[in-house]
């Protein structure tokens, strides 16, 4: 379990750097009245708050009544959703492609592919992480 706590808090860690580094760019968009300046702010703000989650996750992950192998699989989904949603994030805020839908460009089918990856694996990783502290009631 401590293994399941250092993936996350480090991962946490990296995901937290990241965003600090999009701090920079979202200074610079602003300073440039850049127009995509909206999509470095998501990456500020989402990659704070991932990173953040993934570090308070790290705390808590030895709470859970599960099998390893559900436990270890919670936190692998959770830590893909993370980074595929970062790279979403990335991508969308460097190119002006929001991944709004499976059409335009391929920048624009990457980020909504990523988003959508993202998305289906955080559903499960909760739901088992929501379980196993329910079992340790």
């Amino acid at each position: 379990m401590d293994q399941l706590a250092i993936h996350l808090a480090l991962h946490g860690a990296i995901v937290l750097s990241i965003s600090i580094i999009a701090g920079l760019f979202l200074y610079g968009a602003i300073l440039n009245k850049i127009k995509n300046e909206s999509a470095w702010h998501v990456v500020h703000a989402g990659g704070t708050v991932r990173g953040v989650m993934l570090i308070a996750l790290a705390a808590i992950i030895h709470l859970p009544v599960l099998p390893s192998w559900q436990l270890t699989t919670a936190v692998g989904l959770i830590i893909f959703f993370v980074w595929t949603s970062m790279l979403a994030m990335i991508i969308a805020a460097m190119t002006g492609n929001r991944g709004l839908g499976l059409f335009g460009s391929m920048t624009n089918k990457l980020v909504y592919i990523l988003y959508g990856m993202g998305t289906i694996a955080i559903f499960p990783g909760c739901f088992l992480l929501i379980y196993g502290l329910y079992k340790a009631l």
